[in-house]
């Protein structure tokens, strides 16, 4: 099952043009608006690949 879904992901990855390697034990994506680092791809979603809001410090 998990399998399965990790398999989901990274179709869905390529469909968005995100590269996905494994990187320390987790993934890291890599694409036009994306530069991530996720534990697990199971269970990734298309909102996943949202820019994250930058807040000042």
């Amino acid at each position: 099952m998990l399998e399965q879904l990790r398999d989901k992901a990274m179709q869905l990855c390529a469909e968005h043009g995100i590269t996905v390697r494994p990187y320390a034990g987790g993934w890291w994506l890599i694409g036009k608006e994306i530069n991530r680092v996720v534990g697990e791809l199971a269970g990734l979603c298309p909102s996943d690949f949202n820019r994250l809001p930058v807040m000042p410090r």
